[in-house]
């Protein structure tokens, strides 16, 4: 499996979710030496969790990512192992026993909110599954909002993309403060308000691009085929993440939906999207799944439904106790096979999107090009916490529709085509010409 870090964020941008247990309650900040955030996390990935859970195990998962806290914060404090098979009501007294201790050494440094969220996030990762991790109460509101359609965020409306050290624009939100300013992509971010990016993480960069509302960010832009930088000011906004980033035909009539997300109300703009190209006369169809991190499975039905013939098996759920269920497409496909297909993948695609994928290559309904898929594929509800914190839980495992296990393993693709950023800075998708060339390389043999 690719980094495990790496493919949890993305995973938890947007799960194949389920459903959401209990409202958020009366927020509260975890006080004091006691662990009681820590402890009803714990129960929580108890009661949900879809195999056994080995508390010893999990609460050393939180011992050292507790280690790992106060080492970065240079504070020296040891914090014991707890012994392998020791009782579930010693190991919890040993454990709070080790978080009263890393309280008092972090004093002032650190709170004990912030080493209750490091010991949470140790115990998700000593499960070493994609679909089980930890989100702030921050992080938790925007996955809410996201997932109802609605602005998560502020910021300029831009999806990054880091590649070899260089942080590019991968999309352009639709409808957003960037598009309007003229930002495009392929844009490599050089600076932003005069701090060269160089040398960031991610998650730096995306901070000081977002901000308060109507707030200005100017982000300095090298853009292929430019000589000069562009410095471009953008104000910030609330930003909604759409399903579909774009939906047309491109020249010879093929077709191109870049499908980014599976949420509410996606399955339904995915069949709105492909009856407009259709009565554009759409003669070949590129699908772009690359960056899509997944979301809800009833969504992802409907768009099975749109493009696959009925009664076929397209995932298969594992459960407690060994039960399975398959679950096959329901409804006559909207695209008519006679219309070749073209999925474009890559290490963002996850979950949902590899599910997707899967089905379509398992039923030769279209070919699949790029890189492979995430590897991270199973079924999750998310589980708030008191402190409007969250959990995201796996309840049960994933398949394709003949059994074929995704998870760490990931979807390969028929074609392997790997963008570059030499190709990015060229402005030239490698991925998606190679997915038109096939289009009207068949095109061209059937006479269509």
């Amino acid at each position: 499996m690719k980094d495990l870090r790496a493919t949890m964020q993305r995973a938890l941008a947007a799960i194949v979710v389920l459903s959401v247990l209990a409202p958020v309650a009366v927020a509260q900040t975890a006080t004091g030496a006691e662990p009681t955030l820590v402890f009803e996390a714990l129960r929580a990935l108890q009661t949900n969790y879809v195999d056994p859970v080995d508390v010893v195990k999990v609460l050393n998962g939180a011992a050292e990512a507790l280690r790992t806290q106060l080492s970065q914060a240079g504070i020296s404090v040891q914090v014991l192992t707890i012994p392998p098979g020791t009782p579930e009501p010693e190991a919890r007294r040993l454990f709070g026993e080790q978080f009263a201790a890393a309280v008092a050494a972090g004093g002032t440094s650190l709170t004990s909110t912030q080493l209750s969220y490091a010991a949470i996030r140790g115990m998700t990762e000593s499960f070493k599954d994609s679909h089980t991790g930890f989100m702030t109460p921050q992080q938790n509101q925007e996955r809410r909002l996201r997932q109802r359609g609605q602005a998560g965020f502020t910021g300029v409306g831009i999806i990054l993309l880091p590649k070899e050290e260089k942080f590019y624009v991968w999309a352009v939100v639709p409808g957003g403060p960037a598009e309007s300013m003229g930002v495009r992509e392929f844009d490599r971010i050089v600076k932003i308000n005069e701090v060269s990016t160089v040398g960031m993480q991610v998650e730096q960069v995306s901070g000081l691009i977002r901000g308060a509302p109507g707030t200005p960010v100017t982000l300095t832009l090298q853009r292929p085929g430019v000589a000069d930088l562009l410095a471009i000011t953008i104000t910030r906004g609330p930003i909604v993440v759409p399903s579909i980033f774009r939906a047309e035909i491109l020249d010879g009539g093929i077709g191109y939906i870049k499908l980014y997300q599976f949420v509410e109300g996606t399955a339904r703009d995915f069949r709105s999207a492909l009856t407009r190209l259709q009565g554009q006369r759409m003669r070949a169809l590129v699908l772009d799944l690359r960056g899509n991190g997944g979301g809800y499975l009833h969504e992802l039905n409907g768009v099975l439904n749109a493009l696959l013939p009925a009664n076929l098996p397209v995932y298969t759920e594992m459960r407690q106790g060994g039960q399975t269920r398959v679950q096959r497409t329901n409804a006559a496909p909207l695209l008519p096979t006679t219309i070749p297909l073209y999925v474009l993948i890559d290490e963002g695609s996850a979950s949902a999107a590899e599910l997707l994928s899967a089905a379509l290559q398992e039923h030769k309904r279209g070919q699949l090009i790029g890189a492979k898929t995430a590897g991270a594929v199973e079924a999750s509800i998310m589980v708030d916490l008191s402190d409007g914190s969250a959990l995201s839980i796996t309840t049960f495992r994933l398949a394709t529709g003949r059994g074929v296990r995704l998870e760490g393993v990931g979807v390969t693709p028929d074609v392997e085509a790997v963008l570059t950023a030499a190709d990015i800075e060229a402005g030239t998708d490698r991925v998606l010409t190679a997915a038109l060339r096939a289009a009207r390389q068949a095109l061209a043999q059937t006479g269509r």
